[in-house]
């Protein structure tokens, strides 16, 4: 017995319900941006401040802004954060420090933190490893990379 046109027809409005439906998921998809696109850091008096929760990000600073990385780091262990690639013309490390944990009990993580100035405009891919200097590259445990977009 053949089908009547309308059942025929069926099958083709719920394919065109689900590609219409398809269609608006990715309208939205695409004009969202995902986290690892959306600007990196906080401003605290003026200064970018970044932290593990920044890893693979972007931001965007201006030439003489300062910029402030914060990174947990177990000071008796041996193992440290060190700059491993960055652009010294356009960003310059003014500082190093490591502030001893407020509170816990010894052997608690501190805070190493480097503070640079953005010096010319242009994007600079800044790359700090978490190692012990002594055993080289294989001793590596993490690494934080942050894209700097510097403007003038």
């Amino acid at each position: 017995m053949p089908l009547a046109p309308e059942s025929r027809l069926f099958p083709l409005a719920r394919l065109a319900s689900a590609l219409l439906a398809l269609a608006a998921l990715l309208v939205v998809g695409c004009a969202s941006k995902p986290d690892s696109e959306s600007s990196a850091g906080s401003r605290e008096n003026g200064v970018l401040v970044l932290t593990r929760d920044d890893d693979q990000r972007t931001a965007e600073v201006r030439v003489g802004e300062q910029i402030r990385v914060r990174l947990p780091e177990k000071h008796g262990t041996g193992y440290v954060w060190a700059i491993d690639e960055t652009d010294r013309q356009r960003l310059a490390l003014d500082s190093t420090g490591f502030e001893d944990p407020t509170e816990g009990f010894i052997g608690a993580r501190g805070m190493r933190t480097f503070t640079f100035t953005a010096r010319q405009p242009g994007e600079v891919v800044l790359k700090l490893k978490h190692w012990r200097i002594w055993e080289g590259e294989g001793s590596v445990t993490e690494r934080f990379v942050v894209t700097l977009r510097i403007q003038e």
